[in-house]
């Protein structure tokens, strides 16, 4: 398997950020309808407070899964494993221990082995790559079907459709714009996106459907995709073995010799 350096940088961006995504909240009770079956008048403190409720309480996570990959003409179905250590650590293992990626608060750092390449960096460069402000908080949020922003920081407003609670500033941002949708049922994210204003850089994250494993309530399945100038990236991610709460280890050791990575926007 051989890729040009372009589909590397995306398909790795893809992999190590997603592998990370079983996870999930304790399921909850709340009343989300009327009794004519439309959702209730909630205001976004509300919603917002439902939200936060329905977090789940976990200190690790760890499994198996499989990562559908498709960039243009580009597809691959690649086997992974993955570790989290809650607000701590972000690992994943890829072709077989042949790529590893660690990701903390303050560094990120990768290899693959197959590719001959390496990549040690903050998320400064990989937010500049990707024309999206990210860091290890929001990262995290994505990946827990949990919102991205802390929602307590700022003011909503919400609207109410028949499929979700639309959570949107009051105030717009300065780089970028952002809606957060909530499922009704079990106010986890239906649907993040969040794009670039002013470029055609938009990242869009949706959870189907949940499905409760070991306690957890665990998206079923993840689909992201990402337009970066003209070119589209669709990532598809299915789970299997997950535990929680074992003691966990990190392994991540840089080989020498590979090749460094820059990651670099398209308008570089």
């Amino acid at each position: 398997m051989s890729w040009n350096s372009a589909l590397y940088k995306r398909f790795f961006f893809f992999a190590l950020t997603l592998a990370f995504t079983a996870c999930g909240a304790k399921k909850g009770s709340f009343a989300t309808t009327s009794e004519t079956g439309s959702l209730r008048n909630l205001s976004a403190k509300s919603v917002i407070k439902n939200h936060y409720a329905a977090s789940g309480d976990f200190k690790t996570l760890s499994g198996k899964m499989k990562i559908d990959y498709k960039s243009g003409s580009t597809s691959q179905g690649i086997p992974a494993t993955f570790r989290m250590e809650r607000d701590k650590t972000l690992w994943i293992s890829v072709f077989f221990g042949m790529g590893k990626a660690l990701i903390t608060p303050n560094k990120i750092a990768f290899y693959s082995s197959v590719n001959n390449l390496s990549f040690e960096g903050d998320f400064a460069a990989l937010s500049d790559f990707l024309g999206t402000p990210l860091d290890f908080n929001m990262l995290q949020g994505l990946l827990l079907g949990e919102a991205a922003l802390d929602l307590k920081k700022q003011r909503f407003n919400v609207e109410s459709t028949p499929q979700a609670y639309r959570l949107k500033p009051q105030k717009a941002l300065a780089l970028f714009k952002l809606f957060v949708d909530i499922d009704p049922q079990n106010f986890k994210v239906a649907q993040t996106q969040i794009s670039q204003g002013g470029s055609q850089n938009n990242l869009r994250i949706q959870y189907p459907s949940y499905t409760e494993m070991d306690g957890l309530l665990l998206p079923s399945e993840i689909s992201v995709s990402a337009q970066t100038n003209k070119t589209e990236t669709t990532v598809g991610i299915s789970y299997k073995n997950i535990s929680v709460n074992r003691a966990l280890s990190f392994p991540f050791k840089m080989p020498k010799g590979l090749k460094t990575l820059a990651l670099k926007s398209d308008t570089d």
